[in-house]
């Protein structure tokens, strides 16, 4: 008798009983390797996230508990077959995980970018292009990726544009592909204003999609006008949020004011300002009286490192800088200084929902914040970045699969609920899985779980594993 015992969540991940079948039943036949194989990759993005060429190597030193180990050539044609089959199979998915909430009422819209190391293309009409870099790496090529997920922090389905796309020009399709492939008849699409042009509201209420959107406050008509018209009706009394708002033809602005975070921002900003004019009268004092010491500042030397200084910390907008002939001229902008003021604390949005309360308007548009967790998570965790593909095609499926393992994580939260999914794999990692030879049979056993790992196992659904083994290895 014989065999090696390897940590559990491979094998935990495989026996989950997840509605990636869905993948396979979108073609003419089902193809039960592809779906093994999309799976393993899933698998792989959550429990140690590696390279294609890697995930073999990483196939040989866990217990997964499926087929035979795919080969590279194997990965890379399941990856073909999923891109081929993804505006089909995520409706499927979509559905089967909206069977185990409470609806779809809301959707969260956002995008970012994802970049690539090095210049090589392999064809004329590359998408992956230089544009606006959320990444901060604005010198190189990359991808914009937009995703659609439920109040659950699930996603509902992502798309992917040319590196150039700007915010506003994805939101058509999007809204279209909403109405049209997942038959979407009322729903309220929340988004930040930035990505939603005058032509994309239109757009959004053609569609009769409704909208919760926040609007920017600075350099803004709209939020200007309207924190003018309501402003006096806050206090800046108490702790708890205040609402006013206004109702225009077909829209509705609510505005939010906490007074607790307008305290916190202004004493932030006294400080920032504080130290900023230490610094502007430190660089000034030296350009009128030079030590003697070193090379003397020049006058464009001392404009450009104030300017950097003020630029690094956000406070540009908060002064006014001249520079004509020999002088130099550094002062406060008062006015920006008090619109500062005026909206310390304050979310301006703009609804067409008419009838439900402002404080509801203000929670669900706050939970746009899942999604942003949600990037987190797949440029972390699942490794979005680094992308080891050069074709469109690939790179597609590699986004997509990454996406679905974020749609297994989150599904695995909301299962798990008080336990987070990194301590329930810390906890699944003491569970030793292997593969024993009895006789001249291989049979799959277990160590014995604990209390908690039982407990952890039924709230995901796994498959009971066999366990015949000790924690001590010893034959029970």
């Amino acid at each position: 008798m014989g065999g090696r015992f390897d940590p559990a969540p491979p094998v935990v991940f495989s026996r989950l009983r997840f509605h990636y079948r869905q993948l396979i039943q979108t073609g003419t036949q089902p193809r039960r390797m592809v779906f093994s194989v999309i799976k393993m990759l899933v698998v792989n993005r959550i429990c140690d996230p590696c390279s294609k060429l890697a995930l073999l190597e990483w196939l040989e030193s866990v217990q997964y508990g499926e087929n035979e180990p795919p080969s590279y050539h194997h990965l890379l044609r399941a990856m073909d077959r999923l891109i081929r089959i993804k505006e089909a199979a995520e409706p499927l998915i979509a559905r089967k995980l909206l069977s185990e909430t409470e609806g779809l009422d809301l959707v969260f819209y956002d995008i970012t970018s994802t970049s690539f190391e090095g210049e090589r293309s392999l064809v004329e009409d590359d998408f992956r292009r230089y544009g606006y870099s959320r990444d901060h790496r604005p010198d190189r090529r990359q991808v914009v990726v937009g995703m659609v997920m439920t109040r659950e922090g699930i996603p509902l389905c992502h798309h992917v544009f040319h590196g150039n796309t700007v915010d506003k020009a994805t939101v058509a399709a999007v809204v279209k592909d909403l109405k049209e492939r997942f038959n979407l008849s009322r729903v309220v699409f929340v988004g930040d204003r930035g990505m939603l042009s005058d032509s994309n509201l239109e757009m959004i209420l053609g569609a009769e999609v409704g909208f919760i959107v926040a609007h920017p406050l600075r350099k803004n008509a709209h939020a200007a006008e309207v924190i003018g018209n309501l402003k006096k009706g806050f206090t800046g009394e108490g702790g708890q949020e205040q609402y006013q708002e206004e109702v225009r033809e077909a829209v509705r602005f609510v505005v939010a004011y906490a007074p607790e975070i307008a305290a916190e921002t202004r004493k932030n900003r006294q400080e920032r300002l504080k130290k900023a004019d230490i610094r502007i009268r430190e660089a000034e004092q030296k350009l009128a009286n030079p030590s003697g010491r070193g090379r003397a500042p020049t006058l464009q030397g001392t404009y450009g490192r104030i300017r950097d200084y003020l630029r690094d910390r956000n406070l540009m907008n908060l002064y006014d800088i001249d520079l004509a002939g020999v002088k130099l001229t550094v002062k406060k902008n008062r006015k920006a200084l008090n619109w500062e003021e005026t909206i310390d604390g304050m979310l301006v949005l703009e609804t067409t929902d008419l009838e439900l309360p402002a404080e509801e308007i203000v929670r669900r548009y706050k939970e746009l914040a899942e999604i942003e967790r949600g990037w987190r998570t797949l440029k972390s965790s699942l490794l979005l970045r680094p992308v080891y593909h050069w074709t469109e095609p690939r790179i597609r499926a590699h986004i997509f699969i990454c996406v679905l393992a974020l749609q297994l994580e989150r599904w695995m939260r909301n299962r798990l609920k008080t336990v987070s999914v990194r301590k329930a794999l810390q906890s699944l990692q003491h569970i030793k899985v292997g593969e024993l030879t009895v006789n001249g049979k291989k049979t799959l056993m277990a160590t014995r779980p604990t209390p908690e790992q039982r407990e952890l196992l039924q709230r995901l659904k796994v498959k009971p594993i066999p366990a015949r083994f000790e924690q001590d290895g010893r034959v029970v």
